[in-house]
């Protein structure tokens, strides 16, 4: 717990000698429910939060850095009996953010009760690139992982993400956003986690309103026993730019 501490001070520091210059502010929920031959209903809240900017702190200078914080939460219930329950943070500190290289602090935490996880936290460091066609780039990350599954041991290792991402623009008005996530863990190719993303922002005639559309494929190759290693999962709701 201490090496979580002595993480995410040290990202808050690096952001808190920040300037803003640039302030994005996401808002983004969705639901569901069906009542009569069964009782089933789900809710998703999410939050993304950046401050881009420049770093004067006497003689450091880095500018355009970028502090972001990403929140989720989804809960659902069948016949008021808790069905499913998940959450995911992201705190990160991303120098020269939009340069052609910028590296990176960042911790994830995250739980899902559907996969049996109790809890995932990912401290580490990284870098991203900006190549080939516009809006795309790859990043890097080495991570710790602190882990625990119902019913079992609580563990830990380390493991390498690799993430291309594609951001794309068809039409006015439409952004259409790509993520792969391929992170196997250090000395063993055979225990690996992939998250596949795609997300689709659908401006409305409301400004700063938005509809999405998201889905995402995640694969465990070493899951608990008894858990499928594939999950798919598809939701359209709405976010608006506070």
């Amino acid at each position: 717990m201490r090496k979580f501490k002595q993480f995410l001070i040290a990202i808050f520091c690096v952001q808190s000698i920040g300037i803003s210059a640039d302030i994005t502010n996401r808002l983004g929920a969705s639901y569901y429910e069906y009542k009569g031959n069964y009782e089933y209903s789900y809710y998703n809240l999410s939050w993304y939060y950046a401050i881009t900017g420049d770093i004067n702190k006497g003689s450091l200078q880095l500018p355009d850095t970028e502090f972001s914080i990403y929140l989720s939460t989804s809960k659902s219930t069948y016949y008021g009996h808790m069905y499913t329950n998940d959450a995911d943070l992201v705190l990160k500190t991303d120098l020269f953010a939009n340069q052609n290289f910028s590296p990176f602090l960042i911790f994830q935490w995250t739980f899902d009760s559907t996969t049996a996880l109790d809890y995932r936290y990912n401290p580490g460091l990284g870098g991203k690139i900006r190549l080939g066609p516009p809006g795309f780039s790859i990043s890097y990350a080495f991570l710790g992982e602190y882990y625990k599954y119902t019913g079992y041991e609580k563990d830990q290792l380390l493991r390498h993400s690799i993430r291309p991402k594609q951001k794309l623009y068809p039409v006015e008005g439409i952004e259409i956003v790509e993520q792969l996530y391929y992170k196997p863990e250090n000395g063993n190719s055979e225990n690996y986690l992939i998250e596949n993303i795609l997300t689709i922002y659908v401006d409305t005639v409301i400004p700063g309103t938005a509809i999405t559309f998201e889905h995402t494929y995640n694969v465990n190759s070493n899951p608990p026993l008894g858990y499928a290693e594939e999950d798919t999962f598809f939701s359209v709701g709405i976010s608006v730019e506070l």
